[in-house]
């Protein structure tokens, strides 16, 4: 009590040594109270993270993710897999692709040929399909029906494909990811729901990303860590090719492989 007494005291002596100006403040306006920074345009955020990608020539990117597999008992098993990615526009891509079981792929695209590879089995798929890596993207999610995750972010078009898929963005929060500023996003599709978090500043680069499919049995999640963003990479012509190592069989669609895979995990 004597030292809160003490306290006061000093308190009060400070005051009236101010000047009567000071003390005499009954009048002045109270202080305003401090605001919080504006949250920002969750879309402009979106679609500016969409444009600098799709106008960004050539990039690398490591890709760490993890996945739900649906079990037969209804339970949910998350698997891995670590992906390289590589891109020139408008139409050489190449993903190295490995499991969490150590099983590798490899996808090649040099405009005129997609290719895709297992060392395992020493097997690979090939198919003419003339065009862009935004072609044969769709093509294969598309057409073939084998889902992609993130490929969306392989595309030159991924902005107006957002325009045209979100239906509704939400800011989340700022935060930090491997020491960098990031604004979180969530975004509502028709069919799934995701989540990015896009670097702030000069490169709105996307750092993570949760996809939940809502109309899947369980609504399984993906998500995934993207490090090692490199937008001058050095790129060699040998790079998009594939020499089939001896012995290597070409099969009618390998296309289905990871698939299979995920079958065998859910047998287990």
């Amino acid at each position: 009590m004597m030292r809160s007494l003490s306290s006061l005291v000093v308190v009060l002596l400070a005051g009236l040594s101010l000047p009567p100006a000071a003390i005499c403040a009954e009048n002045a306006p109270p202080p305003a109270a401090p605001t919080a920074p504006a949250e920002p345009d969750a879309k402009a955020v979106l679609m500016r993270m969409a444009d600098f990608l799709g106008k960004t020539t050539a990039f690398s990117v490591n890709i760490d993710a993890v996945y739900d597999v649906l079990q037969a008992s209804g339970q949910k098993i998350e698997f891995g897999e670590v992906r390289q990615v590589l891109i020139d526009r408008p139409d050489h891509l190449r993903v190295q692709v490995e499991l969490s079981n150590g099983e590798k792929l490899t996808m090649y695209y040099d405009g005129k040929t997609f290719i895709m590879f297992s060392p395992k089995e020493n097997v690979f798929t090939k198919l003419e399909k003339p065009g862009s890596v935004d072609d044969v993207m769709k093509f294969i999610v598309q057409d073939l029906q084998t889902p992609i995750p993130l490929s969306m972010l392989l595309l030159a078009s991924i902005k107006q494909e957002l325009e045209k898929r979100a239906t509704e963005v939400d800011f989340v929060e700022q935060t930090t990811i491997a020491g960098k500023t990031v604004d979180h996003l969530a975004v509502r599709t028709g069919y799934v729901d995701f989540q990015v978090w896009v670097a702030q500043g000069e490169q709105p680069l996307p750092l993570r990303v949760v996809i939940t499919y809502n109309g899947a049995p369980g609504q399984p999640q993906f998500s995934a860590d993207l490090s090692d963003w490199n937008l001058a990479p050095k790129i060699e012509e040998s790079a998009f090719v594939f020499s089939p190592p001896a012995g290597a069989q070409a099969i009618p669609l390998m296309v289905a492989l990871p698939n299979v895979a995920a079958e065998k995990r859910r047998e287990k």
